[in-house]
């Protein structure tokens, strides 16, 4: 039997702890950790055309507003999983190296964004709904960031009653975003290898 890229990669079985949803169009031959970069340290590298790499103070709802870009910084980098983390495509066992990168879009008005964020290492899973980003949050959140409180932002994530609110994994290490909100916030967590996991130096 053939095992997907995290499977190998672990040498344990990726547990399944999402239901596809028609919204994410996702290649599942692109998810992987074997890494192709040099650095220990995963990175944002690249934005297109309406992400802008920033780092704010806030992402709670209302407080760092853009009607033209979808923000993107780095969280923690490179940490060691004390707990299975969930992710739509996959639980990522604990114990398992990973970094954290975060994507904010929360305009003043409704509108249509889309953009894409490339990393330095390959994307192992993305977490889009709000509960797994509230319960990610403690995880992988951004020292000097303030983010929702659990529970207090029940459309944080890309909901499904907003069918424009999608992504994709359009190449390994490539995330292809699309928000669209009338009233609230959308966010969405992508987790990505290490360097060393991949056994570069």
């Amino acid at each position: 039997m053939t095992r997907s890229p995290l499977q190998r990669l672990l040498g344990r079985s990726a547990h399944s702890s999402a239901t596809p949803r028609t919204r994410r169009h996702i290649a599942a031959a692109t998810l992987a950790l074997a890494l192709g970069g040099t650095s220990a340290v995963a990175a944002i590298v690249a934005v297109v055309p309406s992400v802008v790499l920033f780092v704010p103070t806030d992402v709670r709802v209302n407080q760092t507003q853009s009607n033209v870009r979808i923000i993107a910084f780095d969280e923690q980098q490179c940490i060691v999983l004390t707990a299975d983390l969930h992710t739509d495509q996959a639980t990522i066992p604990k114990g398992t190296r990973v970094s954290c990168h975060f994507l904010h879009s929360d305009p003043v008005t409704t509108s249509l964004l889309n953009g894409q964020a490339q990393f330095n290492s390959n994307i192992v899973g993305v977490i889009s709904s709000s509960a797994g980003l509230d319960a990610s949050d403690r995880t992988c959140e951004r020292p000097g960031v303030i983010y929702p409180a659990p529970g207090t932002e029940p459309n944080r994530g890309l909901e499904s009653f907003q069918p424009n609110d999608q992504y994709a994994i359009i190449s390994p290490n490539v995330i292809q975003l699309q928000t669209d909100i009338p009233s609230f916030s959308d966010q969405v967590r992508v987790i990505t290898g290490c360097a060393d996991i991949g056994g570069v130096p």
